[in-house]
């Protein structure tokens, strides 16, 4: 079996408007796709990239989100990206609180979860895409290229390599460009 790229995709403040600190999405109301969101994974997919949502979900151990509600969404979101032409071939979600285990980033356990249960996946050839430290660190602890989105226009490579982008579109732009490189 030939391994194949796979972009990782952090969901609140990448895929859809982050909650403010401390609340979290617990009703189709506020998951708010971003502009461009489910078009940019749509074609990310198409391009031949293993697409896999990778969040951190410590309002299910809170109590204050309820998991059933979370796994619906999830399919809504799979069947929004696959009416815009692409496949999420997984989503893992870590529904622990911090510190209590090896699944919450940064720690890699959602990435080693999803890798056995596809066995394309390939660390090395792989980006992770989120809005902060803990998927950058994430990134970093399985070798995959560590993409931060910024909410800022233009993309950096930073001295860390590090590459930051203003959203999930210009993610999904570059990688695909060096892709077809």
């Amino acid at each position: 079996m030939s391994q194949s790229p796979t972009a990782f995709v952090d969901r609140d403040g990448v895929i859809n408007r982050k909650r403010p600190e401390g609340e979290y999405v617990n009703s189709r109301d506020e998951f708010e796709p971003l502009p461009g969101s489910i078009e940019a994974l749509a074609a990310l997919s198409r391009a031949g990239y293993i697409i896999v949502v990778v969040t951190n979900q410590q309002g299910i151990a809170k109590g204050v989100t309820d998991r059933s509600f979370v796994d619906a969404l999830h399919i809504e979101l799979v069947d929004s990206v696959a009416a815009a032409g692409g496949t999420i071939d997984q989503v893992q979600v870590c529904p622990h609180l911090a510190g209590t285990c090896e699944c919450r980033k940064p720690a890699v356990g959602l990435f080693e979860q999803a890798r056995a249960r596809d066995p394309r996946i390939d660390f090395a050839r792989s980006a992770v895409i989120g809005d902060s430290q803990s998927d950058i660190e994430a990134a970093l602890r399985i070798g995959a290229r560590p993409v931060l989105v910024t909410a800022e226009a233009g993309s950096t490579l930073r001295t860390d390599g590090v590459t930051e982008v203003a959203d999930l579109a210009a993610a999904a732009a570059m990688l695909t460009e060096v892709a077809s490189v």
